[in-house]
């Protein structure tokens, strides 16, 4: 026989009105629930968690670690970096190799209480599934979409750092070749990402939204001021996004401090 719906809505509830209850007067008189019980899982959830130890590994300047940096803060996690110059990289990578902090030999690299973690989406992605409500609560669709838009970033940072580190040119070559670039490729890519960008992202941004920030500040960057300046224009939503991240109340601090490029 099928139960009444109304009376099993009513038995869940008061299972949980009942299990609270326990877990409250728990937390008033500092008696430990029965192992197991739900009010011990919801007395262990009332507890206060202990700060995760992270420490971030980049060199000396934004790059890759850059988006991660501000998603840290963002986060209000607490962290410690070691930043390096590339002659030391020389000397750190072999050791930080033969350690396991680097499985890939490159950098960023993030240690998280003992986890050591590498590449810049799979980092983001690990601290959004672990200190990001608003993530965590999403659809496998909704997730879906986020990671599209933050995957798809990297497909036209790529053509940025292809320019930069290109060392068949000389300087005037690529100063050439990132002005092409900017009234070209990048205009016409930015274009799909204003009309891909969600209309809450500033308000509540994703990781990938960072991510975006980041690809949009990069071309801050490297373009013309005069070829950037267009770039904005015609994607109004981009501009107001790397408008309002310096403003921030968990970043504005980071930001008055903030490396160069």
């Amino acid at each position: 026989t099928v139960g009444n719906p109304s009376t099993s809505t009513s038995m869940i509830g008061s299972a949980l009105a009942f299990a609270l209850g326990c877990a409250v007067t728990t937390y008033l008189y500092g008696i430990t629930p029965p192992a197991g019980t739900p009010a011990q899982i919801l007395w262990e959830n009332l507890q206060p968690q202990p700060s995760p130890i992270i420490t971030l590994r980049y060199f000396d300047i934004r790059g890759r670690g850059e988006v991660i940096r501000l998603y840290l803060n963002e986060l209000g996690l607490e962290y410690n970096e070691t930043s390096f110059t590339g002659q030391e990289w020389q000397e750190l990578k072999p050791k930080w190799s033969k350690l396991g902090l680097i499985p890939f030999g490159q950098v960023p690299s993030l240690s998280y209480n003992g986890i050591h973690l590498v590449q810049s989406h799979a980092i983001l992605r690990f601290l959004s599934r672990k200190h990001d409500p608003s993530y965590m609560r999403m659809t496998p669709e909704e997730k879906a979409e986020v990671e599209i838009m933050a995957d798809s970033t990297s497909d036209l940072r790529g053509r940025v750092m292809k320019i930069k580190y290109d060392s068949s040119l000389n300087e005037k070559q690529k100063s050439d070749a990132f002005l092409q670039y900017c009234t070209t490729t990048a205009m016409e890519w930015l274009k799909k990402f204003e009309a891909y960008l969600p209309s809450s992202a500033a308000s509540n941004p994703s990781y990938a939204t960072f991510l975006l920030f980041d690809l949009i500040d990069t071309h801050r960057t490297y373009c013309p001021p005069a070829a950037f300046s267009e770039l904005m224009k015609a994607n109004p939503k981009l501009a107001a996004l790397e408008m309002s991240f310096p403003s921030r109340s968990k970043l504005a601090t980071y930001f008055a401090s903030r490396r160069g490029p």
